[in-house]
């Protein structure tokens, strides 16, 4: 058995004897993918439901399949059978079939399925410490995804609608093998106007933004770059430089056993410093993130803190312009995993140290 999802299945089952539960039933996307190693048992992307489920005991490991998805999931994605199959036909029913393996027994999940208790914010923090395998995804995946980003941002023409870039930015990620459950693009006063931009059919003048979240292996890497035709204005940059600097303020005070709030009051802090008190409410300002886009959008009502081999991604944005990269908090410091090199950036001096942010690209 893979040694990561031995790791897993130990804090699963550390979990289940601090509790006094019998076993767990993960039911959402998130966690099946989590829970088997970078592997999917979605079919409806618009469902954060499973098609398969996984069932954890304090001795076994099981996968539920129906007749439709159990040679699929047991070829492709859990082909080293370190799960015992618990197959059904497509017209059966589910809950019939596993009444033997919850009746009788104190049976928790990550949603309430079949009457089980939903302790799905308790399973989520099982997540937030990232193993040594997923460690090494992110780092693949982050330079792979920000440079399909930022290749198709340089590929922007004057008059391209916001839904042919997003079309053009989704295909590029697709075809590498990610998931894009969010592609925002903004063109000029949409950019000013709009924190969440759907993309539409208006077309780009000047100034253009692309915000993806990309997945790979379940891992999200969240990024937003900027483009301009011609050199921005002067309160466009004097924005650019605001931003980058309330960003790099999120960043170096994500460090080990701080509490997030407080990490969100540095922010805020900025904000402030900076003139730009009132965008701070007009937008969430990001958080924690692993296997959905956010873990939690953080406010000054969280009690968590952050961890070490824990993801972030902070996203403060200014009307007309954003930054957003993710990023690693490790025993060294912060470590950038969307950070190309190939970009333009911003240096912002922040805790003695230089942090490099993203620029907004002159075409």
């Amino acid at each position: 058995m893979r040694m990561e999802i031995q790791e897993k299945l130990a804090r699963v089952r550390q979990y289940l004897e601090d509790q006094a539960y019998d076993g767990v039933l993960f039911t959402t996307n998130d966690n099946f993918c989590w829970m088997s190693g970078g592997k999917y048992a979605y079919v409806d992307k618009g469902t954060g439901a499973a098609a398969s489920k996984l069932l954890i005991t304090m001795d076994h490991q099981y996968v539920i399949c129906n007749s439709s998805e159990q040679y699929r999931v047991t070829q492709e994605e859990l082909p080293q059978q370190e799960f015992e199959l618990i197959s059904f036909l497509w017209h059966e029913s589910e809950e019939e079939v596993l009444k033997p393996y919850l009746e009788q027994k104190n049976i928790v999940s990550d949603s309430g399925a079949f009457g089980t208790l939903n302790r799905g914010a308790e399973l989520q923090k099982l997540r937030y410490t990232l193993t040594r395998e997923e460690l090494e995804r992110y780092r693949m995946i982050g330079p792979e995804s920000a440079g399909l980003l930022e290749e198709s941002c340089r590929r922007i023409q004057k008059g391209e609608t916001e839904l042919e870039i997003a079309g053009r930015t989704t295909g590029m990620l697709m075809a590498a093998g990610y998931q894009v459950p969010v592609c925002l693009v903004a063109a000029d006063e949409r950019l000013k106007k709009y924190r969440h931009p759907i993309p539409t059919l208006h077309r780009v003048g000047q100034y253009a933004m692309v915000a993806v979240c990309a997945q790979k292996y379940g891992l999200t890497v969240s990024m937003s770059r900027i483009i301009s035709f011609g050199a921005p204005d002067a309160d466009k940059e004097k924005r650019m430089d605001a931003v980058a600097k309330i960003d790099a303020a999120y960043i170096c005070g994500t460090e080990p056993g701080v509490p997030v709030k407080d990490v969100l009051q540095a922010g805020y802090d900025a904000y402030q410093r900076l003139g730009y008190e009132e965008d701070f409410h007009l937008h969430h300002q990001g958080g924690p993130l692993g296997y959905p886009t956010r873990d939690f959008c953080t406010t000054f009502r969280n009690q968590e803190v952050v961890l070490e081999r824990q993801a972030f991604s902070w996203n403060p944005t200014i009307a007309g312009v954003k930054s957003e990269d993710t990023f690693l908090v490790t025993e060294d410091g912060q470590e950038i995993i969307s950070h190309t090199g190939g970009w333009v950036y911003r240096e912002v001096t922040c805790g003695g140290r230089t942090i490099l942010r993203p620029d907004i690209l002159v075409r």
